[in-house]
């Protein structure tokens, strides 16, 4: 954790630039938070799985080189680029405070509901 003025002393840092382009959590965890928060987002929705899961008391692992991913070039504009182009004003002031507050109260904010990605439905499986 580290201190920034104007924010709770506990309040962790965590890296949320790009962070869902390989995110892996234990199935405890991804449980507490009822999965990737299903929002009508373009972006963001990737911090804010990983906040909503430090607030649920997990802790992130960052892996540096050689233990690393390497993800796929596709054109799509840098993050602040995107974040201008396709989300406005209200939406990040409201994701802001959202994520301060998951931080400050350490108490993800759930968005889905119980029937959360494939709830409800019933899959085939087969062992290999």
């Amino acid at each position: 954790a580290v201190h920034r003025p104007g924010f709770p002393a506990q309040m962790p840092l965590l890296h949320t630039y790009a962070d869902g382009d390989f995110f892996l959590a234990s199935r405890k965890a991804i449980h507490a938070v009822r999965g990737y928060p299903e929002l009508p987002l373009p972006v963001l929705v990737d911090s804010f799985l990983t906040v909503a899961v430090s607030a649920a008391g997990f802790k992130q692992l960052l892996f540096m080189p050689p233990a690393c991913v390497f993800h796929q070039f596709h054109p799509q504009g840098t993050m602040p680029q995107r974040v201008a182009e396709t989300v406005g004003e209200a939406e990040i002031e409201a994701f802001v405070k959202n994520v301060t507050h998951m931080l400050a109260a350490q108490q993800p904010i759930i968005v889905n509901g119980p029937d959360w990605g494939y709830g409800e439905m019933e899959f085939e499986e087969e062992e290999l």
